[in-house]
């Protein structure tokens, strides 16, 4: 019978991982406050990557500028509209999974440590898309004379902040997990275990 992970090993898995993404994305938003600042020599070599996600054509020198800020406000906009999704499915579903089960339980406060680990899947691809879309538009050198583009960064940001905030210690992620989706008894596993379908 293999042997099962102890609970605080799994938390502290779970927890290990939370804190890789997050530390991901503060050195992604970094990077591109650094890059808009900064614009340092090798930004050449970014900007050959992003760069051909850029309008280019024969157009002159007003038209082109003109697509190339349309392009940059519509992958903002959509930036925007994928992270008020994603907060809000991230929301409702911390109320309905995470909140009413363990106030119900009696055990309010630990909703804060049972909703991180939603969080991170939720609001995760809104944060990633405002970190390289941000990076894209700085790396281009475009963004340094439209630095409203930096905005993108908020997804991220708040992201960061969230998941500071509510930063579960292991323990309290054991039992708010015990009482969310608690394991079901020995006796089941093993018969699991043993049934061959």
């Amino acid at each position: 019978m293999p042997r099962r992970k102890s609970p605080s090993k799994e938390s502290s898995e779970t927890i290990a991982a939370g804190g890789f993404f997050m530390a991901i994305l503060i050195a992604g938003v970094f990077l591109t406050l650094y890059l808009f600042a900064a614009s340092p020599p090798w930004m050449d070599y970014i900007k050959g990557f992003f760069g051909s996600h850029f309008p280019r054509g024969g157009r002159t020198g007003s038209q082109a500028e003109g697509e190339v800020v349309r392009f940059m406000l519509i992958v903002s906009l959509l930036n925007a509209c994928i992270a008020a999704l994603l907060w809000f499915l991230g929301y409702k579903m911390c109320q309905s999974m995470v909140s009413r089960p363990l106030r119900r339980a009696g055990s309010g406060m630990l909703a804060r440590a049972g909703s991180w680990v939603l969080l991170i899947p939720l609001t995760g691809p809104a944060a990633i898309f405002g970190v390289l879309s941000s990076l894209m538009m700085v790396s281009s050198g475009r963004a340094q004379d439209y630095p409203w583009v930096l905005l993108n960064l908020l997804s991220p940001v708040a992201t960061i902040a969230v998941l500071i905030l509510f930063f579960p210690r292991p323990r309290a992620l054991d039992k708010a997990f015990g009482i969310i989706a608690p394991d079901p008894p020995e006796e089941e596993q093993e018969v699991e275990e043993n049934d061959p379908n």
